[in-house]
């Protein structure tokens, strides 16, 4: 499977959904206890249980024993093959009776008269035996099937490999998604809090007609707004931790804790050149088709010499009996060969794996545009979001300081509890838009990682560590 703009617009559109739409029901939610009493988990250990649960992962590990098996099928065509037989025919024909009288060893002189020759009487014959055959040369048609079925096993490894890296990056977004909830409810609950107070002490003026009731009311709308972010994002960080439950398999309504924080450093753009040069020599999914193609040059091959020569060698063991008692024995070994002068399939197998060929080639050339394409656009929105958060930095910090600013200015009288409320939800949603854009520093350097091949294991564990620090 391969990461595609409509896949992850896909997801961002679930997320945005739940974001928007998720009844304030989960207000309930168990974040008010203690973090202490939650279990830790990190990326790490998140990434760990999506493998051990991922659905597509586990398809890609039974095609790999699907692959496996059907490589041993054809070692197996160069060991003998060995059957026990076994039949039974009554006749009265003179050929099958003068035959079997002689494999059962017991013709006797009376059966020279011509009446017994010619009109025999019937004649049963028990034929027990063993026979076997093995293949001496087959111009290299059995060992070409090796070598194709052989870069089929990798491609399923590879492929398996892969997955695991898309596991990675949908563990990421998922993980990176609860922290951003996380981060965000913080900040809304601390500023709830804050205009709580404001608004206490504006409703004890207010009743004492100290302050203009317009502006009371106006400051009551705000907080409103402030208590219905409050609410939404609890919604959002449940639903978020939900939906990572869901990847790991486990309950969706465990709750647990996760640990960790969007690190401030930006790291390194990189140049597109080297980030196509990355991809196209560790891209997993790449390298899968490269030895699928392999297998099938060898096939396409393979079909062109299948009219060459073959020869097996062959053998039995015989006991015929005519009364389960006496009978005689016989064996044969001996050499054969085969080799097809006209067969009207030839050509049309040729001509399908050649073109089955062809098709592989053009499957590449579109996976290599894909990764191209792909690295295009999440280079452009990386090196968008490298220079939005350092502007998104300083704003935050300046609607923090003119938050506080304005509260002093408000016990002053010189502001208005409107204004401080205002004030306080534009920090909020300053803050907000920085949060996201941390978040997005770090989940498309990831996808970069994940698009040229390198979100392995040590990509992932610089990952881990990045939150973590």
């Amino acid at each position: 499977m391969i990461w595609t703009m409509s896949t992850e617009k896909g997801f961002a559109s679930l997320l945005v959904m739940i974001f928007l739409s998720l009844p304030v029901v989960f207000a309930g939610e168990i974040a008010a206890q203690a973090p202490a009493r939650l279990e830790k988990r990190t990326f790490l250990d998140c990434y760990q249980k999506v493998l051990g649960h991922y659905p597509a992962l586990r398809k890609r590990y039974e095609q790999i024993d699907e692959a496996k098996a059907n490589r041993n099928l054809a070692i197996a065509d160069l060991f003998p093959k060995v059957r026990g037989v076994f039949g039974m025919e009554t006749s009265d024909d003179p050929v099958f009776v003068f035959g079997s009288l002689l494999r059962q060893q017991s013709f006797a002189e009376q059966n020279f008269e011509l009446n017994s020759l010619n009109s025999p009487r019937h004649r049963t014959n028990y034929h027990f035996g063993i026979e076997g055959d093995m293949l001496l040369f087959d111009s290299f048609n059995t060992i070409s099937k090796i070598r194709s079925a052989r870069r089929l096993v990798k491609s399923a490894d590879l492929e398996a490999d892969f997955t695991e890296m898309e596991a990675a990056i949908m563990t990421l977004e998922s993980y990176l998604g609860i922290l951003l909830a996380k981060e965000l409810y913080r900040v809304a609950v601390e500023v709830k809090d804050a205009s709580d107070k404001d608004l206490q002490q504006a409703k004890d003026l207010n009743d004492k007609g100290m302050i203009l009731g317009a502006d009371f009311y106006a400051a009551k709308v705000t907080a409103a707004g402030l208590e219905r972010e409050v609410n939404r994002l609890r919604a959002l960080l449940k639903s978020s931790r939900m939906l990572m439950n869901i990847l790991m398999g486990e309950d969706p309504e465990l709750i647990w804790d996760a640990v960790g924080k969007f690190p401030d450093a930006i790291q390194e753009k990189g140049a597109l050149q080297e980030w196509l040069a990355q991809a196209y020599q560790k891209r997993l999914d790449l390298a899968a088709v490269d030895q699928i193609l392999e297998a099938q040059r060898i096939e396409s091959l393979r079909q062109k010499t299948s009219f060459l020569p073959k020869f097996y060698g062959f053998g039995s063991l015989d006991e015929n009996s005519h009364d389960w008692h006496t009978g005689g024995q016989d064996f044969s070994v001996g050499v054969k060969g085969t080799m097809d002068f006209f067969d009207p399939t030839y050509l049309g197998r040729v001509k399908g794996a050649g073109a089955k060929y062809k098709e592989l080639k053009a499957e590449r050339d579109t996976l290599r545009d894909e990764i191209a394409q792909g690295l295009i656009h999440e280079l452009t929105r990386y090196e968008t979001v490298t220079l939005d958060a350092p502007v998104m930095k300083a704003a935050s910090a300046d609607a923090k300081q003119a938050s506080e600013l304005t509260a002093k200015l408000y016990q002053e009288g010189r502001k208005s509890i409107a204004d401080l409320l205002e004030m306080r939800r534009g920090y909020f949603e300053t803050e907000a838009g920085y949060e996201s854009l941390l978040l997005a520093l770090e989940l498309e350097y990831a996808k970069l990682l994940f698009l040229s091949g390198q979100l392995n294991e040590d990509g992932i564990h610089q990952v881990n560590t990045r939150l973590k620090d």
